[in-house]
């Protein structure tokens, strides 16, 4: 039996979601899994910590990075121990983020210029024997061109059962639109829509819309207290962090789910949207809309004024619309997302030493 680790942020966010599945998903198929936990803060510069196990990894036959880049251990070069690192963001643009972040302590930034300075993949990174990205601008995006496979986000075929126990009697008439999206204030990113332009395309949206009421609500998770603002015939709403449970019943109660990524991936938070039968609508950059593996099954545009225009076009025929993405966005998951489907180039690569 092959032993697996898997090294993964023990924090909440999207990361630690995925790591949590694919060990799920590599138990499923035989492998014997453990997974190493990273404490720390969820940034950048948790690539300083050092691992406090890292010895007993080269008896695995294979290792998976989670997240940031790992931190470099000579050891690798000496076992015979696959290391696949599995990036999820766009790691110089998120170095640069946290260096302009105000509140990142000073200690933290003088770790993460000095990782920027030194940047070198072939340095940091060059013995990984395979990465892993979810999407092909991920890897373009952090310099990776070859040894890469993709593993986008992903469902267990029971999972659209389980998510249909949380839609029963849940069955919500909405007077006004409701529209979620989840949209850190930290952490910025190129591949992300920041939350001024979210507001603006919305905000663009509901002036074309005659008195329909229109509320946004906007989880940001470093927002300090509930706050409400009110243009017109939009209503925007931003709410800090929330448990799962009220995630999900917020989410349940939505008519919209944006996602925020420009890129032809999907959020994490997506999939469970689209499991709870909330259409999805994300503005992705024109120069990504060939890699995308929907078409009809979102309410997506390439420009930000034609997306303005297909969110006019779902508020104004909601009652209509609602039902057929949600039915679409299923259809997509099972179809095209299933781990079945989905995992078998990184299951090929692990069976295959």
């Amino acid at each position: 039996m092959r032993k697996v680790a898997v090294v993964v942020p023990e924090a909440s966010g999207g990361v630690k979601a995925v790591g949590d599945k694919l060990v799920d998903g590599l138990l499923r198929e035989g492998f014997n899994v453990i997974r190493i936990n990273i404490y720390g803060k969820k940034r950048i510069s948790r690539v300083f910590q050092d691992l406090s196990n890292v010895e007993s990894l080269r008896f695995f036959d294979a290792v998976i990075y989670m997240g940031s880049i790992p931190y470099p251990s000579s050891w690798f070069i000496k076992s015979s121990t696959k290391v696949l690192v599995f990036l999820h963001g766009f790691i110089v643009h998120e170095i640069i983020s946290e260096l302009c972040d105000p509140h990142i302590p000073l200690g933290i930034k003088i770790k993460s210029l000095y990782l920027l300075q030194s940047w070198n993949f072939n340095k940091l990174l060059g013995h990984a024997d395979l990465y892993v990205c979810h999407s092909l601008t991920t890897c373009e995006m952090n310099g990776i061109y070859n040894r890469f496979i993709l593993l986008p986000q992903f469902i267990f075929p029971e999972e659209v059962d389980q998510y249909m126990e949380f839609r029963k009697n849940m069955e919500i008439i909405n007077k006004a639109t409701k529209i979620l999206a989840y949209v850190p204030s930290r952490g910025r990113s190129p591949r992300l829509l920041s939350q001024t332009d979210l507001l603006k395309l919305v905000y663009c949206a509901s002036k074309r819309i005659g008195n329909r009421i229109v509320e946004l609500f906007i989880i940001d998770p470093n927002a300090e207290k509930p706050t409400h603002n009110y243009w017109n015939n939009l209503i925007v709403h931003t709410v800090p962090y929330l448990p799962r449970r009220e995630f999900i019943k917020l989410m349940l109660k939505s008519d919209l789910y944006i996602d925020t990524s420009i890129d032809e991936e999907l959020k994490v938070s997506s999939i469970e949207a689209a499991l709870l039968g909330v259409p999805i609508a994300k503005l992705t950059h024109s120069k990504f809309v060939d890699r995308q593996d929907y078409k009809d099954e979102f309410i997506w545009a390439s420009t930000p004024k034609s997306f303005i225009d297909v969110l006019v076009d779902y508020i104004i025929n909601k009652d209509h619309l609602k039902p057929y993405y949600a039915k679409k966005v299923l259809e997509f998951l099972i179809l095209r997302r299933n781990w079945n489907i989905v995992s078998q180039p990184l299951l090929d690569f692990l069976r295959k030493y």
